[in-house]
């Protein structure tokens, strides 16, 4: 059982180790991953930060309209 168990870990090993021809290119790869992994990252945040402007303006928007139907609302009564 250890030594089928062993052969497993084995062979797993060896196909790992086939699919990376040098260590340069596995250092290559994993440099281009993080590095499209940040620009996703820097994307996302972007895209945030669209999203909560124009939330941010529409409530300003809507606050002010409302203001100003106070304002209207108070004149009225003092005239």
């Amino acid at each position: 059982m250890k030594r089928a168990r062993l052969s497993l870990v084995l062979l797993a090993l060896a196909a790992t180790l086939a699919a990376c021809n040098t260590a340069q290119g596995v250092k290559q790869g994993v440099k281009q991953d993080v590095q499209r992994g940040g620009e996703v990252a820097g994307e996302a945040i972007q895209k945030g930060g669209e999203v909560v402007e124009k939330a941010m303006h529409k409530a300003g928007e809507v606050v002010g309209e409302g203001m100003k139907k106070g304002g209207e609302a108070v004149q009225k009564v003092t005239e």
